[in-house]
């Protein structure tokens, strides 16, 4: 009993995630053909992990984010919302269900869009997904423009992440700092900002 209803369940998620269609459909065959060797996939699969406040928060700030991204593009211009949809990534990309980083992150939007609780679908036809990395660096970017009510083009620019940066902001950065009475220079490793102008 307790596989089939399992198997019911991987069947919805290749429904509502087609990405990782292939991922679910592994898990059916395992369940459907009884290859309990393999069973210990599907348990990793279902971890009895919870999603915590603070990934839920989170998940929330990010839709929050892109909902407010999106009211403020509709009360553009033609011209400026096609310019900024070519320059950066102005809509919501979803979250890698297959990475130990974003898994939980996952897990609550897909929770949110089953339940209907979130309109926000990922819409990107984009080539190159956004990572969680660059959704905090986005966070970073709103808060000052987090109490208001809608975003100028120049706002929508500030906050979003720029279209052909992606893998350079993800580099960390060499610095050269010379301590204080030292000729030795000490190097310190920094994570470069998304979306900031150095």
């Amino acid at each position: 009993m307790a596989r089939l209803m399992l198997l019911n369940q991987f069947k919805i998620m290749s429904l509502l995630d087609p990405e990782n269609h292939t991922s679910y459909c592994y898990y059916m065959d395992i369940l459907t053909e009884g290859v309990q060797k393999k069973y210990a996939h599907v348990m990793e699969m279902i971890s009895g992990e919870e999603v915590t406040t603070e990934v839920a928060g989170e998940v929330d700030m990010i839709l929050a984010i892109f909902s407010k991204i999106e009211r403020s593009m509709a009360q553009l211009t033609e011209g400026a919302r096609e310019e900024l949809s070519a320059g950066y990534h102005v809509h919501f990309t979803g979250f890698d269900s297959s990475s130990n980083i974003e898994y939980h992150h996952f897990t609550y939007w897909n929770f949110l869009v089953r339940h209907r609780e979130t309109e926000m679908q990922n819409t990107a036809d984009d080539t190159y997904n956004l990572s969680l990395h660059h959704y905090r660096q986005m966070m970073l970017n709103y808060k000052p423009y987090e109490y208001m009510d809608l975003l100028s083009f120049d706002e929508i620019r500030n906050v979003c992440i720029g279209k052909g940066n992606e893998m350079e902001m993800l580099r960390p950065k060499n610095l050269n700092i010379v301590e204080v009475g030292s000729l030795q220079p000490l190097q310190v490793v920094k994570e470069s900002g998304l979306g900031t102008k150095e």
